[in-house]
């Protein structure tokens, strides 16, 4: 069985922020989410797929721009411009 400092219950944009600052503190984080998906509210997925349009529309889920996050530092204190993450 695994053991973690922090389990974080969604991987929203919160959760993985959470998460990311435990984990760059030296904890060992676990992160659960029940969809396939990450990013809660602000993940992209096709949507409207049909047999006039099969490859759909690639659309935000909750919101339409999430630029608030430029506001506050954390896309320079965790170092996001310069990962890249891909779920399989």
């Amino acid at each position: 069985m695994k053991e973690f400092d922090a389990l974080i219950i969604g991987s929203g944009h919160n959760g993985l922020v959470t998460g990311s600052y435990l984990a760059k503190a030296g904890y060992k984080v676990g992160v659960l989410e029940r969809r396939d998906t990450i990013g809660g509210a602000v993940c992209t997925e096709t949507m409207f797929q049909s047999e006039e349009n099969p490859h759909g529309f690639r659309m935000d889920v909750g919101s339409s721009v999430h630029i608030m996050i430029h506001q506050t530092g954390i896309i320079e204190e965790l170092e996001l411009d310069q990962l890249w993450i891909g779920i399989y």
